[in-house]
């Protein structure tokens, strides 16, 4: 065969591998969808009044959805483990099918098509408008991890497509090749990702505005220099760059859309709060939004080019609640602190989350370590609103572990709502332990009951929950009702197993849980052992997000 024949078969076998990648990652979307579905039923199922083999199916099927929540090593859950074990069984397999394995230049090339498969793949997957949300009710915020993983391995193949390269050029002694436009494109992609591989350890977790202008500026610069990489049309991979580069465009103009719209006529209003929180009430409240979903909220006076996550805990109107941190919100809290009320100019976008439906089920379990409160107490507050007043259930247990005993005052008219409630059953735990002086007096200022309970030994660090923010419509009114609080560390485990223990079997329970990735794991952990070894009806929802 020919060498130009030779071309030719090669380019149909790697624009064949293009077209069956895109099969495979559509036909796992579709077998997600299936189990997603499946999952539902269980959830809505009850075991009550079934048949002996509809009570078998929904134990097997409850004893496989514990098992995939549970922790493994690099993933929130086996069951992310096992996506991210088929996402990598489909590269392997398409970058050995129809190759001629003895001819490096053919692997380099291969391995270029793989790269750029899956830059398609994570474009899709840090989708904020994901179709994801409606078809597998992940939004981008479960995403992220596949989405992070998926980066992970796209760098390294497009490492591999230039090594493979290198080592070819050198041997054909013809490295003058990388001096063309093309390969010096090629070239320059490579940099980009490996500077947003860099900046992912050295900022993500110290400087994390600077580290997300670096990564949306290097994708971009990423999408454009793959497209002069391989411009000409005739080869085909040219549209998998630019259908990346349109699904992304498309979502921040739509995202931007959303920001203009919201605008309009809009203000927030800011007020400081102990312990570096900060309260702000806005004008405005997007189309659809309800409480537990978030917005991206834009402040321009603060950082012009940015949006940051919030939950929604009050829609009428919508408020927020800051932890501040570093950054955008040490800013806020300072300008609050300093002129306390003061009116900005806003917008927001959104709403995004899903959330499963908890009055569906007879027992919510509510945790929150430190400003993750913002979540729960926006999912228990919009649960008892929705209730009839003669209803027994849902029972609601919230749970909420805090640094300092004033936390409280960030949503002091919220709790004091959840308190009188017949549905909750509600318990705070502060962890700084006061000396007896302080301690003499908050008893007598807020006259609660204060119980001594044992520390578990996990750092106070585990508790802070950096940047998470949320919507409420408190006050700050001196408190005037009583709340259990406890002092020490919880064991939340044991909680989690005592309450779902003292349940009947035919009893649906959800646990959500929002706070330090050290919560999210033990929550995940129990509730997964819960699944597998009680067949009780128990399901996870853990609340995370970013930008």
């Amino acid at each position: 065969m020919s060498p130009a024949a030779t071309r030719v078969m090669m380019q149909k076998a790697n624009e064949m591998t293009a077209a069956y990648f895109a099969a495979s990652i559509a036909g796992l979307v579709l077998l997600l969808t299936t189990a997603h579905l499946a999952n539902v039923l269980l959830m809505n199922s009850s075991s009550r009044g079934r048949g002996i083999l509809a009570r078998i199916f929904i134990n097997k099927g409850r004893f496989v959805r514990g098992t995939l929540l549970r922790k493994v090593p690099l993933f929130p859950s086996l069951g992310h483990g096992l996506i991210f074990t088929v996402y990598i069984a489909i590269n392997i397999i398409l970058l050995l099918q129809n190759l001629d394995l003895s001819v490096s230049r053919n692997w380099a090339k291969r391995m270029g098509w793989i790269t750029t498969c899956n830059i398609a793949l994570i474009t899709f997957l840090a989708l904020k408008n994901t179709p994801l949300a409606f078809l597998i009710a992940y939004s981008y915020d479960r995403l992220n991890v596949l989405h992070q993983a998926a980066g992970y391995c796209t760098i390294l193949f497009a490492l591999l497509h230039a090594v493979l390269y290198i080592i070819t050029d050198a041997n054909l002694e013809s490295l003058s090749d990388l001096l063309e436009l093309e390969q010096i494109m090629g070239i320059v992609a490579g940099l980009a990702m490996l500077s947003i591989f860099t900046t992912t350890f050295l900022l993500k977790r110290v400087r994390y505005e600077a580290f997300y202008m670096v990564h949306i500026i290097m994708f971009m610069l990423v999408i454009i220099s793959v497209g002069m990489h391989r411009p000409d049309f005739g080869t085909k991979s040219i549209y998998i760059i630019i259908f990346s580069a349109c699904i992304w465009f498309s979502d921040r103009l739509l995202r931007g859309t959303r920001i203009l719209l919201n605008s309009v006529s809009n203000r927030a209003t800011i007020y400081p709060l102990p312990q570096g929180g900060v309260r702000i009430i806005m004008r405005r409240t997007p189309w659809r939004t309800i409480p537990g979903t978030h917005v991206f909220l834009w402040l321009p006076k603060i950082r012009a080019i940015e949006t940051h996550p919030f939950t929604v805990v009050s829609t009428k109107p919508l408020e927020v609640v800051v932890s501040s941190q570093d950054g955008f919100t040490g800013d806020l809290y300072r300008l609050a602190l300093k002129r306390p009320g003061t009116v900005l100019s806003a917008s927001c976008d959104g709403p995004y989350g899903t959330l499963p439906n908890f009055a569906n089920f007879d027992h919510v379990i509510l945790v929150a370590g430190g400003s993750g409160a913002t979540f729960t107490i926006s999912v228990a507050l919009n649960l008892i609103h929705k209730m009839p007043s003669d209803k027994a259930k849902p029972v609601v247990h919230f749970i909420w572990v805090i640094r300092h005993h004033d936390m409280k005052n960030w949503f002091e008219k919220e709790l004091a709502e959840l308190s009188i409630s017949p549905l909750v059953k509600l318990t705070i735990y502060v962890t700084r332990t006061l000396n007896a002086t302080n301690l003499t007096n908050e008893k007598q200022a807020s006259n609660e009951p204060i119980t001594q309970v044992p520390s578990f030994g996990k750092s106070d660090a585990d508790i802070a929950d950096p940047e998470k923010l949320t919507s409420t419509s408190g006050s700050t009114s001196p408190q005037t009702f009583s709340l259990p609080v406890m002092l020490g560390r919880p064991d939340i485990s044991a909680t989690l197993r005592d309450i779902v223990g003292a349940t009947d079997d035919h009893e649906r329970t959800i646990v959500a849980a929002c706070g330090p990735e050290s919560l999210m794991r033990e929550a995940k952990g129990v509730v997964g052992a819960l699944v597998g070894s009680s067949g009780r009806s128990v399901t996870l929802h853990c609340e995370q997000f970013g930008w």
